[in-house]
């Protein structure tokens, strides 16, 4: 493929990467197109197709290219962005740790263990790296969220919060914390949902709906009334997950009326209720039909057909 494209072909390719993130194209070649966009000049391209890369964590070529991004591209937002998008060889590969919790139920590995031994080592070696900026260590930080169980990784999430020189390294320290479950983690998301920062209650709310924390249900309800549109949406969709069944019901319904008008928060709304009707349906005892998840599943057997 071209290095670069022509102006006029460049939001052509941008809808192809937007299709392969969507699901809606040949899952059988979408990882060798996505490889081809990571080598454009084009940083916009580049960032688009890492986004896109996520679900074909199986395609070993693919994830090399990434790595590669995150050690030596020139621009620090590509190298944060691909340093994140390796997060998911680690989350893939956790089955090769020998230290796992107990109890912890992990995925069965799509990669190589020598390939998630060699992501895992640049991870750790970039972190603290001197030479690397912080907007891309806190994205190694978001990668390393998964190991979040071990004390060498849960110290550096509780540093980089600690010490967050800025919004933006404390987000990615919540969003490590709501990889994992811990108590001291559950502590701080419950505090930060009382944050000044915009950006930081985002992702309290967010990471609050990761882990189901009950105890956020009644602040979550008072975000849903934020002034923050965005900050409303991520309220919402974890109220669906950690808010009383009985309740939420009549909560939605206001909420639908408060924000009447609002593309966004009827976009959370239907979500809200889908989470809310499988709730439903698990306390039941009902099986879960859940068309998406059928989906999803149907298009991991095409991209990874050698996993079982």
């Amino acid at each position: 493929m071209e290095h670069s494209a022509p102006r006029d072909e460049k939001p052509a390719i941008l809808k192809r990467i937007e299709a392969i993130g969507n699901r809606e194209t040949d899952a059988m070649d979408s990882a060798r197109q996505l490889r081809g966009f990571l080598e454009s000049r084009d940083n916009e391209i580049v960032l688009s197709a890492i986004q896109a890369s996520a679900p074909f964590v199986a395609d070993q070529p693919l994830f090399e290219a990434i790595l590669a991004l995150a050690a030596r591209h020139p621009d620090e937002e590509v190298r944060g962005m691909a340093a994140s998008c390796l997060g998911n060889v680690i989350y893939d590969g956790l089955e090769f740790e020998d230290d796992l919790p107990e109890g912890l139920e992990v995925p069965a590995a799509l990669s190589h263990p020598e390939f998630y031994a060699t992501v895992k080592d640049f991870l750790f070696g970039r972190v603290d790296a001197l030479m690397e900026s912080m907007e891309v260590r806190r994205r190694v930080v978001e990668a390393l969220g998964h190991l979040a169980w071990k004390p060498e990784v849960r110290e550096i999430v509780l540093r980089f919060y600690r010490e967050a020189p800025n919004p933006w390294v404390k987000v990615s320290a919540l969003y490590a914390m709501g990889l994992v479950r811990d108590p001291v983690f559950e502590r701080i998301l419950l505090e930060e949902l009382y944050s000044d920062s915009e950006h930081v209650l985002i992702e309290a709310a967010h990471a609050s709906h990761m882990l189901q924390l009950r105890a956020a249900a009644g602040r979550l309800e008072e975000l849903a009334r934020h002034p923050s549109v965005d900050v409303r949406y991520e309220a919402v969709v974890a109220l669906a997950t950690v808010g009383a069944l009985q309740k939420l019901p009549a909560v939605l319904s206001v909420i639908e009326r408060e924000n009447e008008g609002s593309p966004d928060i009827a976009e959370a709304l239907e979500q809200a209720r889908g989470i809310l009707k499988q709730r439903s349906m698990v306390e039941n005892g009902e099986d879960i039909w859940n068309d998406q998840l059928i989906l999803s599943e149907i298009d991991e057997m095409l991209e990874n057909p050698g996993a079982t």
